[in-house]
Parts: C-alpha cells; sequence; structure tokens
C-alpha cells in the first residue's frame, strides 16, 4: 500500500510538472512575441551617433507618438526611400512636423559590418539629410525585442506606449521605386485622428538585418 501511494504520488508530481512547465511554455510564447501589435512596446535606451542616449518611455511619457525605422544605408531598399527622387522617409517626416512625433532610425547591424560604424552613418545622415537620431543597436539586443527583421521594418508606438502598427513602410516590395500607399503616413494619420490603425500589421520587406 505504501509502495502504489508513492508511486501514485510521484507520478501525479510528475504530470503536474509536466503541464505546468506546457503551460508556461505557452504563455512565454505569447508574452515573448516580439514585434505584436496591440501589447506595450519594449522600453529601450540606445545611443545616437553623438552618443547621446534616447529613451523610448521618455518620448511618450512627453506625449511624443515614436516611429522606429530599421536602418541600414547600404540596403537597396533603403536606398529607394533616400533617393534625390524619392526622399520617402524624410518627406513623410516633414509632412507630420508639427505634430508631436519623434522619428527614430535605429542600426541592429553587429559591429565590424560595414553599415555599423559612427562616421560611415554619419556620412550616409549628411548625404541624405537626415536631422533626428540615428541609434546604433551593435549587439541587435533591442532589434531582436522588436522582432526587427529587414530594413527598412517600421513600428509605430503611440503615446500610451503600445505599439500600434508593424511592418512595411509601403505596397511596393521592390527596390526600384517607393508604392503608391504608404502605410505609415495612413498608421500615422489614424493615430493622430484617435483611431484604431486600420492596417496596423503586414509583412515587411528589404534587406535582412545584420546581425551578428
Amino acid at each position: 500500500m505504501t509502495i502504489f501511494t508513492n508511486r501514485w504520488t510521484a507520478g501525479l508530481a510528475s504530470l503536474i510538472a509536466a503541464v505546468t512547465m506546457l503551460g508556461a511554455g505557452t504563455m512565454n510564447q505569447t508574452e515573448d512575441k516580439p514585434g505584436q501589435v496591440g501589447v506595450s512596446a519594449t522600453d529601450f535606451t540606445l545611443l545616437d551617433l553623438d552618443g547621446v542616449e534616447h529613451t523610448l518611455s521618455e518620448y511618450t511619457a512627453q506625449g511624443q507618438i515614436v516611429v522606429l525605422e530599421w536602418f541600414n544605408s547600404t540596403c537597396p531598399f533603403v536606398k529607394k526611400h533616400y533617393r534625390e527622387d524619392t526622399m520617402t522617409m524624410v518627406n513623410l517626416q516633414k509632412q507630420f512636423a508639427e505634430q508631436e512625433i519623434v522619428w527614430l532610425r535605429i542600426n541592429s547591424a553587429h559591429e565590424g559590418h560595414t553599415s555599423a560604424g559612427v562616421e560611415f552613418n554619419k556620412a550616409a545622415a549628411k548625404d541624405w539629410g537626415i536631422t533626428t537620431p540615428i541609434l546604433l543597436d551593435p549587439e541587435g539586443t533591442v532589434g531582436r525585442a522588436y522582432g526587427a527583421k529587414r530594413t527598412p521594418e517600421m513600428y509605430i508606438i503611440d503615446t500610451a506606449g503600445m505599439l500600434v502598427y508593424h511592418g512595411a513602410i509601403d505596397d511596393e516590395r521592390n527596390a526600384i521605386a517607393p508604392g503608391e500607399v504608404n502605410f505609415v503616413s495612413d498608421a500615422i494619420t489614424d493615430v493622430l485622428a484617435g483611431e484604431p490603425v486600420k492596417n496596423a500589421s503586414n509583412k515587411p520587406y528589404g534587406c535582412n538585418v545584420k546581425y551578428n
């Protein structure tokens, strides 16, 4: 009787442990899904090209919408949005210049990659008329936390710190010309109007982020 009880108790304990582990795994997959729209955006602090710290939560606490653009100036899909005949990203910033919007470019290329250096990115900023921060993420910590896989890959975070858009910049998935529909412009317009973003998530396109 004692042997049976011990075996039954041990078996029950093993079953409970297995169910607990299964439940925890499912919960972690749901909670830790990077880039998930409708949840609080992961806070971060990164340095820009001048060594100045930028913290996401400080911007949202000031009532600012934050746009994140994963950036690599060597990528042809990025270049098509910064050519003199397009200037998609810079013109989009100008379109909303009078609004409380912060645009942060994040370069998650690993240290040693062509596109990762401070001086290289300063040269790109000068050539392309970029006047807002380019943040360096050489360990890829922030990029992985957001599930960023492409350049450009776009995220919009509202003043409550919620991720309200994640996806492509527009509807033209080649490296030749911008699309007719700019998803980011439409999403920002929805947020400023106090409305849910109609197209809140779609598949980004571009070059692979150059993680280590």
